[in-house]
């Protein structure tokens, strides 16, 4: 279920600042979020759902650029080596001199200044199919609030990919505050549906 969420001080609020308290208000939402392990399956099998329809073909291989969990987000390590064992090919992000790029998933890691995992190796250049985007909010509309970074938004505004969404029912709002640099979503999975976004 979408809800509105309203921050109300006496005063009219910016946009940076409805960021903001959406931000914290999503941060104690998921410190609250209970049945992960449950949420984890449903989320993959409505992630297979979204990107493989029974209609396709079998044997297809796709490039995936997906995040590596961190926290409470969404877990991703069970989907990506599901999709590893399927015979797809799967990059994670890393970041340098404050912008992200694609290195292939595989065993060594190291870990960056926020402390999330980040892939050794040499940076992917070449077509990625689908991006699995990690997010505190988002809307029906594609609208998708992350940390305040824009890593992913400067990645995204470079690559064709289709854009996944992928996160908790609950992180999902009647409208998220957009500025004019924020890359939409195509597609929202969380672990009780699948959006498609028109």
């Amino acid at each position: 279920m979408t809800r509105n969420l309203r921050f109300a001080d006496g005063e009219p609020s910016t946009l940076s600042q409805r960021k903001a308290d959406l931000r914290a208000y999503m941060k104690g939402k998921r410190a609250e979020n209970t049945n992960r392990d449950i949420k984890e399956q449903r989320l993959i099998e409505h992630f297979y759902e979204a990107i493989f329809p029974k209609t396709e073909g079998a044997g297809i291989c796709l490039t995936f650029f997906i995040y590596l969990s961190f926290f409470r987000e969404a877990p991703t390590d069970r989907l990506i080596e599901r999709l590893i064992a399927d015979g797809h090919k799967v990059y994670c992000p890393r970041v340098e001199n404050g912008e992200m790029y694609a290195v292939e998933y595989g065993e060594d890691f190291t870990l960056s200044d926020y402390g999330i995992r980040e892939p050794v190796g040499e940076r992917f250049t070449g077509k990625i199919d689908v991006a699995v985007i990690p997010f505190l909010a988002v809307d029906k509309q594609g609208n998708r609030l992350g940390y305040g970074k824009g890593y992913y938004d400067r990645y995204l505004k470079q690559s064709p990919a289709r854009r996944v969404a992928f996160g908790y029912q609950f992180q999902i709002v009647n409208e998220v505050p957009c500025e004019a640099w924020d890359e939409k979503m195509d597609v929202l999975v969380t672990d009780e549906e699948v959006l498609f976004i028109t």
